[in-house]
């Protein structure tokens, strides 16, 4: 019988166990940090199922940089629009 293939979702799961000696070591503001690498990758699942690799972690990590791009640029425009704010109020 040939081998099944575990899901994304299982992939991840079994990540973040293999993670978990590491994330105890870490302070409390970093294990949220931590956490919510995982949590980002969890919500690219589907993109992630897309991608047949051995090596979980690398689509780990790739879901949560997008994420965090995706998180800079809204910070980016926010900070855009409030300069033109101030410079829009500023004699």
């Amino acid at each position: 019988m040939g081998r099944t293939v575990r899901t994304y979702r299982d992939g991840v799961r079994i990540e973040e166990e293999r993670w978990k000696d590491f994330r105890r070591t870490l302070r409390p503001s970093q294990r949220d940090r931590f956490d919510r690498i995982f949590d980002y990758a969890r919500g690219f699942a589907d993109a992630g199922t897309m991608m047949v690799t051995p090596r979980i972690i690398e689509v780990i990590l790739l879901s949560a940089l997008l994420e965090m791009l995706g998180e800079l640029d809204e910070i980016r425009e926010r900070v855009q629009v409030l300069e033109k704010k101030i410079e829009e109020t500023t004699p």
